[in-house]
């Protein structure tokens, strides 16, 4: 058997995981490091930004935040790959490739944002060329350097989450990251040391801001001559809405609650809520064109261009070769590697928030999990005792399959910048951590509602209503890889005691040999004990260490793993 595995294309970063101390590297399109010529450059260098941004934003990135936290069970086919994740090995951590790429991915964000200002900035200068450029691509630099900003700051959003501790009740003085503000990859300019995080964030928003003023709304979008991109009427460019859905991120992880409302509320009703049936949800991760979707990275020339390959659902094409004829058969096969635990799929079967009786009715029960041994055409290598459920949420999108009627499936997807239902999670949680949990009660109900789950919500005070909408997103954002930072920012420890193993991966060759890391349990930093139970694991480990180049570059970074 020929296994073909389809990679995921923000693989291709781990080439450029040291991007912050690599000096050499040109963005795809510019032959070498010069002023632009024309405006075709221009758009090339914009395309490289989108590329790179398409890898980091996906879900196979994002994820490996979750691959520490409590939700997943590690099989025994891992071979070690994700194995110090899982056991939260520190050792191993310290030097970790894959955290190196995450770094990478975001860090070249930057790194080709500040390259593209630079270089269109040059270019506005001169006033030669300017004169080649009509009205219409002149007001096209102000959008595109717009976007770069947006870009940057959400970069060093996602590096802040991962790689600087909880936001502080001291004012935000705690160290965040260095804070990139111009091209300047040698640090020749640039403070060698960490900004504060209110310093980045602070920064984060105002760019945000400003940015909006010049980057186009959905309907302008739509209109303009970008639209020759877009797919289902959903934009694959930066939208203003993007920069109002970023900052109300940063507000939530500021605990400025009330601005995040505010800045949920400039955006949340251009986008409805998707049909509460199975059909409707599929359009949001199957055929990619639900309503709730505000932007999608560009993907087509069946997955050729732009897709990224699906994750946790183990699924794969293999094609075998008839040795009398030569003939070759395509199949699928599937062999995950993580397993929702029993926890997790009881929050959807068996939920305590709302009617019991009500919760087999979630749409997202039957439509992101499949179960072992019922998926026509799937095989499944024989290694489970008994049928078990795996995440099948990002299977992929069918019209960017190589070809199906020869049984050859991509299982790839678009990269997704921003769902509205995030942003309804994100309104619920500030509205119940201010206080006023009633409205977070309305909130949540009008969303679950969406997801077919009409009765009332059982919450009759704060904390209930806080727990409720923990839960609540854990079930949304499934695989999203916002699990670990949402530990850190509720402050609740790392808890895998009493999220049984689903009893199908008890046996057999997958089964879940690593039995000391399931019931790890780590408190956050500012945590000391809980019940007066002791932390298994440092927990500054909720938060990761810079990658080992860039603290050999830079003497003067703080490290955050003494």
């Amino acid at each position: 058997m020929k296994r073909y595995i389809k990679t995921i294309g923000l693989l291709i970063l781990s080439l450029v995981a040291f991007s912050a101390c690599q000096v050499g590297f040109v963005p795809e399109g510019v032959k070498e490091q010069k002023p632009l010529k024309n405006f075709q450059e221009v758009k090339w260098l914009r395309e490289s930004l989108y590329s790179t941004l398409r890898g980091a934003e996906s879900p196979g990135n994002l994820f490996l935040g979750d691959m520490q936290a409590d939700l997943y069970n590690l099989t025994a086919s891992d071979g070690n790959t994700y194995f110090p994740f899982y056991s939260w090995n520190e050792a191993n951590l310290r030097t970790n490739d894959m955290i190196a790429t995450y770094f990478g991915s975001f860090s070249t964000i930057i790194k080709d944002a500040n390259y593209f200002i630079m270089r269109v900035n040059e270019m506005k200068e001169n006033e030669e060329l300017m004169k080649t450029l009509n009205e219409r691509n002149k007001k096209s630099l102000d959008t595109y350097i717009a976007e770069a900003r947006t870009l940057r700051a959400l970069a060093h959003y996602r590096l802040m989450c991962r790689f600087s501790k909880r936001y502080s009740d001291n004012d935000g003085q705690e160290p965040g990251i260095i804070l990139m503000k111009e091209y300047d990859p040698l640090l020749e300019k640039t403070s060698k040391k960490r900004a504060t995080q209110k310093e980045v964030y602070e920064w984060c928003l105002n760019e945000l801001e400003e940015a909006s003023e010049n980057i186009p709304t959905k309907q302008e979008y739509l209109d303009s001559e970008d639209n020759l991109l877009r797919q289902d009427g959903i934009p694959c460019y930066l939208i203003k809405d993007y920069c109002y859905a970023v900052r109300a991120r940063i507000f939530l992880e500021m605990h400025r609650y009330q601005d995040a409302i505010k800045e949920v509320d400039r955006f949340i009703t251009n986008y409805p809520l998707g049909e509460s049936t199975p059909a409707g949800l599929k359009k949001l991760w199957i055929t990619e064109d639900s309503p709730e979707i505000m932007i999608k990275t560009y993907a087509a020339n069946l997955g050729k261009i732009g897709a990224v390959g699906g994750i946790l659902h183990g699924l794969f094409p293999y094609s075998e070769t008839d040795p009398d004829t030569g003939d070759e058969t395509w199949a699928t096969a599937s062999s995950p590697t993580w397993f929702p635990n029993q926890y997790l799929i009881d929050l959807y079967d068996k939920s305590t928030d709302g009617d019991p009786a009500n919760a087999i009715q979630d749409i997202r029960r039957t439509v992101w999990f499949e179960t072992t041994g019922t998926m026509p055409g799937v095989f499944y290598y024989k290694a489970y005792g008994a049928k078990v459920k795996i995440v099948t949420k990002f299977r992929g999108n069918p019209r960017l399959d190589a070809d199906s009627t020869m049984h050859r499936f991509s299982f790839a997807h678009s990269t997704h910048l921003f769902d509205i239902a995030e942003a309804w999670l994100i309104k619920a949680e500030a509205e119940a951590w201010s206080g006023d949990w009633t409205a977070a009660k309305t909130t949540l109900e009008t969303f679950r509602a969406s997801r077919n789950l009409t009765s009332s919500l059982n919450a009759t005070n704060q904390q209930q209503m806080m727990e409720t909408v923990k839960n609540e997103r854990t079930r949304e954002l499934i695989g999203m890889g916002t699990r670990l930072t949402d530990l850190k920012r509720w402050g609740d420890p790392m808890d895998r005691e009493n999220k049984p193993v689903q009893d199908g991966l008890t046996k057999g060759k997958a089964a879940t040999t690593i039995t000391p890391y399931l019931n790890l349990n780590v408190k956050p930093d500012d945590l000391k004990k809980d019940n007066g139970k002791e932390s298994e694991r440092p927990g500054y480990m909720f938060y990761w260490e810079f990658p080992l180049q860039d603290c050999f570059a830079n003497p003067e970074l703080e490290h955050n793993w003494k």
